[in-house]
């Protein structure tokens, strides 16, 4: 008899099963699978439906994340948001499993209570334990149990031996400890040590600390015993696998590094499954202190030392966009790399976690106009850079990220039908001597996209396609990051052109306004994905070749251009001209 939806059974046991969407983990066959435990047909069905729900929930979080790290790349904010979690299919498999069992461990039976009348026993064992722990560590165990086992052992023996329940005045005296633990910020260090000289004083159970938790100094909060890794161990772990992936001067890597560091800094180093809810909202409001500008985060200052000069928010904090999904989505990716290697919950699973007013909401991209789209067009012709010229063409016509377009060489461009010109790369690119991965989001960026015809009657295919295995852009593809200067160069041409709407009239808003224009000239949705580059989520849409058709194809380079834009400035351009142009310290080309 089949046990029910979600489930499969093993003895007495039932285990909750659902399938990733391709869209997250690809043809992957095999199921996500939790243990549910013994229970009841009714109960497992139960859980089952409470589990699916939930796991529906992270699937649509996880799309939400990728389509956010996508616009963080194409905007170039230039905080460095997070690029990489959840990216291949063990990550996601991984990912959705550890959340999975977190939400089984919540939604499991409370055990039952301990009955009155044994308490006392089960509390004298608990605190033998206790004691044998602290001695076993030698000298590194608490100098207070470690000074008063004895007395404590008695205490213990008494309580488990009799059962009953001792008086306040069988509380062995313990010598209040002289070491006070720093002070949070904004916390006065009288404050934030209530709790933990009350802890040493007799009656201690009876003290209420004045200091909300994710107030206090989270490095020297009490902890429970963990034989689990430290959170540098795992963190460590997860930065490597990215850094082999990504390769070792990868910035992503390196920011998120950094915010583990500060991490580390303000909450501390503990084993991986004591952390809590409690930590990451002690972290987000030590943050609302934080700098936004890295040119305002003196190099000789501790991280501390930057918070505490800022309490006054003279220095512009971070914005909610950056704080959520990069310092806090850092840190949660490294927490959930290592749940079903060394068997611990999510720490943060569930947590709510309040953001300062003081970060500054998410500016959402907005359109260019027809007038706004050609002065920046005219400004970046008229500037002789070939980046200038043509990026914002190429994004305008293409709809694809700056990321992928600065990396096109002239061996992607080919005539892929009859008078139709595509463009492909294939994901990993030789920079010098060096290979290197072109900054794509998703394995759906690598298939082609159609070239507009105009691009043909400019000149440019030709010129581009005679450029063999050369870069496009070699004067971008000579520096360090090619794609976060090439957003910084965007940036500056859209303000010389007197774009200048907060950062939300963008880039990306060229590759918007592309999408836009496919749906007025009634182009296919699934030929509108894949000419963007954006992942099929349609189970339908799998079917049949994952690119588009000749049909459609021609379609797509002899159709209508955005009205009212002026386009003559690019006709008749000397494109090896432009190329040879050099950028000095952002003043003007020398030919």
């Amino acid at each position: 008899m089949r046990a029910g939806r979600y489930l499969v059974r093993s003895g007495s046991v039932y285990i909750f099963q659902i399938r990733m969407p391709k869209d997250l983990c690809g043809n992957v066959a095999r199921p996500v699978r939790v243990s549910l435990g013994a229970l009841t047909a009714r109960q497992a069905r139960i859980r089952a439906d409470l589990m699916a729900a939930h796991a529906r929930h992270c699937f649509e979080k996880m799309r939400a994340r990728r389509l956010a790290d996508e616009r963080n790349q194409d905007e170039g904010d230039g905080q460095g948001s997070p690029q990489f979690s959840g990216e291949t299919q063990e990550e996601a498999l991984a990912e959705v499993r550890g959340y999975l069992k977190a939400v089984a461990s919540f939604v499991a039976p409370e055990p039952p209570p301990t009955p009155p009348h044994q308490e006392a026993a089960f509390e004298g064992t608990r605190g033998l334990v206790g004691i044998a722990r602290e001695l076993a560590k030698g000298p590194d165990g608490n100098p207070v149990v470690v000074e008063n086992a004895e007395l404590l052992k008695a205490r213990y023996v008494e309580k488990f031996s009799s059962g009953g329940v001792a008086g306040a005045g069988a509380i062995p005296p313990v010598p209040q400890s002289t070491t006070m633990a720093p002070a949070p910020i904004g916390v006065s260090a009288s404050a934030a040590n209530t709790s933990i000289s009350a802890a040493a004083k007799p009656g201690a159970a009876l003290a209420a600390s004045k200091v909300p938790a994710f107030q206090l100094d989270r490095r020297f909060v009490e902890r429970a015993p963990s034989s689990k890794p430290l959170f540098s161990t795992i963190s460590d772990e997860y930065l490597a696998a990215r850094r082999t992936k990504s390769g070792d001067d990868n910035a992503d890597v390196e920011t998120a590094r950094f915010r583990r560091d500060l991490f580390i800094e303000l909450i501390g180093d503990h084993p991986v499954d004591t952390y809590s809810g409690t930590d990451l909202q002690a972290y987000v409001s030590q943050l609302k202190y934080w700098p936004a500008s890295v040119k305002e985060r003196p190099s000789g200052m501790s991280a501390r030392e930057i918070l505490a000069a800022n309490q006054d928010l003279s220095k512009k904090p971070l914005g909610i966009k950056t704080l959520r999904e990069g310092y806090v989505a850092n840190v949660k990716a490294m927490f959930r790399s290592k749940l079903t290697e060394h068997d611990y919950r999510d720490p943060f699973s569930g947590a709510k976690i309040f953001y300062p007013e003081t970060a500054a909401p998410s500016q959402a991209t907005e359109p260019l106009s027809a007038d706004q789209m050609s002065r920046i067009f005219r400004q970046g012709v008229d500037g002789g850079l070939l980046d200038e010229a043509l990026l914002p063409l190429l994004g305008h016509i293409t709809g694809r990220r700056l990321g992928l377009l600065v990396h096109l060489m002239g061996s992607d461009i080919r005539e892929k039908y009859r008078g139709v010109w595509v463009a492909q790369t294939n994901g990993i690119v030789k920079v010098g001597k060096v290979w290197r991965r072109v900054p794509i989001k998703t394995d759906a960026s690598t298939t082609f996209f159609v070239l507009h015809d105009l691009l043909r009657e400019i000149g440019f295919i030709d010129w581009a396609a005679a450029c063999g295995d050369q870069f496009l852009f070699p004067e971008l593809m000579r520096l360090v990051d090619p794609s976060k200067s090439a957003s910084s160069y965007m940036g500056r041409l859209f303000e010389k052109a007197g774009v200048t709407g907060k950062r939300k009239e963008v880039f990306h808003s060229l590759r918007g306004g592309n999408i836009e224009l496919m749906r007025d000239n009634k182009v296919d949705a699934r030929d509108r994905k894949l000419q963007a580059g954006h992942t099929l989520d349609d189970e339908h849409d799998f079917y049949g070749f994952r690119a588009i058709s000749e049909k459609r194809a021609r379609e797509l380079a002899h159709s209508p251009l955005m009205e009212c834009v002026d386009f003559s400035m690019f006709k008749g351009l000397d494109f090896e001209q432009l190329a040879k142009a050099k950028r000095t310290f952002g003043r003007r080309r020398k030919s």
